[in-house]
């Protein structure tokens, strides 16, 4: 009878266990949102823009890997796209809403 290479402690039953259902979790969420993903794929381009994303991004989020979760990529994209409207220059100084106070005036 051959022996395991790995020792009999590298992976406890519950261990294994554990990353297996963590796994199956994962590729469930993965498919919820691949359905998800796919009802956005029937908006037209206005209303995809309207929530920051384009056509591409959307097929693009599709053509990931099944095991992939495809909301990454689409969560990726929205902020490379608001990254982009904004300005590229610094933004005016906010006065502050507290006065600040510069001396304090002891009474005696």
């Amino acid at each position: 009878m051959k022996r395991s290479t790995l020792p009999s402690t590298a992976f406890s039953g519950t261990a294994t266990l554990a990353l297996v259902a963590r796994t199956l979790t994962n590729f469930l969420v993965a498919l919820k949102h691949r359905r998800e993903v796919r009802h956005l794929a029937e908006f037209d381009d206005r209303m995809l823009a309207d929530i920051g994303l384009t056509r591409s991004d959307v097929t693009g989020a599709l053509d990931e890997p099944l095991i992939r979760n495809p909301s990454w990529v689409l969560v990726r994209s929205a902020e490379r796209h608001s990254r982009a409207e904004r300005p590229d220059y610094p933004a005016k100084p906010v006065r502050p809403v507290v006065p600040m106070v510069t001396s304090i005036k002891r009474c005696a």
